[in-house]
């Protein structure tokens, strides 16, 4: 028997409010709802090996320098903190943040950082085509992975930002990167990673393995100016990663290792954010990084 307080009503209630509820969570890790509070437009793009990628024109500004932002593994262009550097920065730069493929509403398959550089390369270039003279690519994590490939293959933009970026990131043994691989190379990590964080994946690690790192590709961004941005507290990546990558660039350059600052998204604060702006602004303007590490 079922209890007294049971009523078929209620039950269908309960259900429609489950069902309800998963929706919103499936849309807000998809990236499909609209969460920008600042002024912007969507747009789509193809990268060069035939990608759809689903993007976002934030500010009002249609001239000058555009900033092209790029999240890490399993995030998305919407997401929180990542929103909030996003609508931080169109305060005074147009920015174009994207999802990467195999997230949000892009399509294809996370092919982590090698294949990402298109993604980089298709929207720095739709940003030249709306008529921004100046491409600043921002990434961290694999984002960061990613614009420092598209700067040392395809030299796309004009400055170069990489947060919490790894120099050699198949060789690292933390136990935040193990789970990491543990979603590429598991058949039931890979499902966990479509279906429930939004993310597809068809690249065996081992593949990436056989990539060029950015330890190797770094040297090659010369002369593009070149920020690199690393917390003190990353589970991922300790600085010596960041360290690795600033020794092995060229000029103009510049280090900022950050105290209390985690990985990637994690340390994105309003502070952070206004930092960031200003350190682009740096990075651009006549007095351009010397090559001095400069910590917090």
């Amino acid at each position: 028997m079922r209890p007294a307080t049971w009523t078929p009503r209620r039950d269908r209630h309960q259900r429609l409010a489950l069902r309800w509820r998963a929706r919103q969570i499936g849309q807000r890790v998809r990236g499909t709802r609209d969460l920008f509070l600042a002024p912007h437009t969507h747009f789509w793009c193809d990268t060069d090996d035939g990608v759809r990628l689903a993007g976002t024109l934030l500010g009002e500004r249609r001239e000058g320098t555009a900033i092209v932002l790029v999240h890490g593994f399993l995030g998305f262009r919407q997401k929180e903190r990542g929103r909030l550097l996003a609508e931080t920065l169109s305060r005074r730069f147009a920015v174009l943040a994207f999802d990467l493929r195999g997230h949000g509403q892009s399509g294809g398959s996370c092919a982590g950082g090698g294949s990402e550089a298109l993604d980089v390369r298709a929207v720095a270039r739709h940003a030249r085509a709306r008529g921004f003279d100046r491409v600043v690519t921002v990434g961290w994590s694999l984002g960061g992975i990613a614009v420092i490939q598209e700067a040392a293959r395809f030299h796309g933009s004009d400055a170069v930002v990489a947060i919490s970026a790894p120099a050699v990131p198949h060789l690292a043994e933390s136990t935040a990167v193990r789970r990491a691989k543990w979603l590429f190379v598991s058949p039931l990590g890979r499902r966990l990673a479509e279906r429930v964080l939004g993310t597809r994946i068809t690249l065996d690690f081992g593949e990436m393995a056989g990539a060029e790192p950015p330890a190797d590709l770094v040297g090659q961004i010369a002369p593009t100016p070149l920020l690199l941005v690393h917390g003190t507290d990353d589970r991922f990546f300790p600085p010596s990663e960041a360290e690795m990558l600033y020794a092995r660039a060229g000029d103009p350059k510049r280090l900022v290792l950050l105290p209390d600052f985690g990985h990637a998204e994690d340390g994105f604060t309003p502070e952070f954010c206004l930092r960031l702006a200003d350190e682009i602004e740096d990075l651009l303007g006549p007095s351009k990084a010397r090559g001095a590490a400069r910590p917090a």
